[in-house]
């Protein structure tokens, strides 16, 4: 078992990917979730994985996944069409057999399967897997949009003079500068993101923000991405003006995923769910 997590942390570590959350984001969302975790979650993962496996140790995985399997790309966003104030299955998620359906049918998957100990291990532990990234998918705004393939066709230049590592300018696009640009401007590390982000916004954090389903967790980043596409400066160039206006977006994002994540995991280990 230790030599499989081995394998797949070397694994990870060659690796890049510019799909979701860049490294950082999902190891952040990781982290928080990590220190949020119950007694009985904790053991249950350890089981899952061996002891010393973080969650932020694993959240990459799934990007890896994907080269591998191109069924589950589809998996990690949600085509919500910029005009919808809704979520649509039928619609939004349409299963497609080689590229799967939509991030919100896979969490529910995975969340019936994750806590089930009738479920073969290796089940379990892709489950777990799955979840961890795709609750940071689920609250990466460009994820839930259909309209220029979430972004991606909108060309971005990064040109913060003020942030952290290097102030360089950076071609890119739109979503990737979602995905681990805008980022990396906010710290040298994401361990240091975090312990700032414990000691400021996350001690205070309502209760209330774990409150309703994952569906309607996508709708609440769909509307910060319309938001989002709102405020694009009109000549591409995201700079120090721009992540001023949109870091309390970004700040939050990250922390109620890695806060949801936390709720998500304790809720189906303490419900031994199997569905």
């Amino acid at each position: 078992m230790r030599r499989f997590i081995f394998a797949v942390l070397m694994w990870l570590a060659s690796q890049t990917t510019a799909w979701t959350w860049g490294q950082e984001g999902h190891s952040i969302v990781g982290e928080i979730a990590q220190r949020r975790l119950s007694n009985e979650t904790l053991t249950a993962i350890v089981e899952l994985l061996g002891s010393g496996v973080s969650l932020a140790s694993i959240s990459n995985w799934a990007d890896d996944e994907r080269s591998r399997d191109q069924r589950t790309s589809r998996w990690h966003f949600v085509d919500i069409p910029l005009a919808a104030n809704d979520y649509v299955a039928a619609r939004d998620g349409t299963p497609n057999p080689e590229q799967g359906d939509c991030i919100v049918a896979a969490i529910a998957r995975d969340l019936g399967g994750v806590a089930c100990s009738a479920k073969p291990m290796a089940e379990r532990r892709r489950a777990l897997f799955f979840l961890v990234h795709f609750l940071g998918d689920l609250h990466q705004p460009l994820h839930s949009i259909k309209e220029d393939r979430g972004g991606n066709d909108i060309k971005a230049t990064i040109v913060v003079r003020n942030g952290a590592n290097g102030s360089a300018a950076e071609d890119t696009n739109f979503h990737s500068a979602w995905d681990s640009g805008l980022i990396r401007k906010l710290a040298w590390s994401w361990g240091s993101y975090v312990d700032r982000r414990e000691q400021d916004w996350l001690p205070s954090a309502s209760t209330s923000l774990t409150d309703g389903a994952v569906e309607s967790w996508a709708l609440e980043t769909h509307r910060a991405a319309i938001d989002l596409f709102g405020i694009q400066p009109p000549n591409g160039l995201f700079d120090d003006a721009y992540l001023v206006k949109v870091r309390p977006v970004l700040d939050r994002q990250l922390s109620v995923a890695g806060i949801r994540l936390a709720k998500l995991l304790n809720d189906a280990f303490a419900q031994k769910r199997c569905e």
